[in-house]
């Protein structure tokens, strides 16, 4: 069963386009998945290369009026 429209749906009842269909979407769906924690893994590995802020420079900065 899944749901689509807010209706359920049962895909045994599907034409075998409708079934080829819906695995493909089942398959990018798994695929999408896959991408996000890539996706976060190498945000995490830039974060961790970024250049830290110096806070010595942020004090000499500042304008004082």
């Amino acid at each position: 069963m899944f749901n689509i429209n807010e209706k359920q749906y049962d895909e045994s009842k599907l034409s075998n386009k409708g079934k080829s269909i819906y695995l493909k979407l089942i398959r990018l769906s798994d695929q999408k998945a896959d991408l996000d924690v890539l996706t976060n893994y190498w945000t995490a590995q830039l974060s961790a290369e970024l250049p830290k802020e110096d806070k010595k420079e942020d004090k000499s900065k500042k304008v004082i009026l």
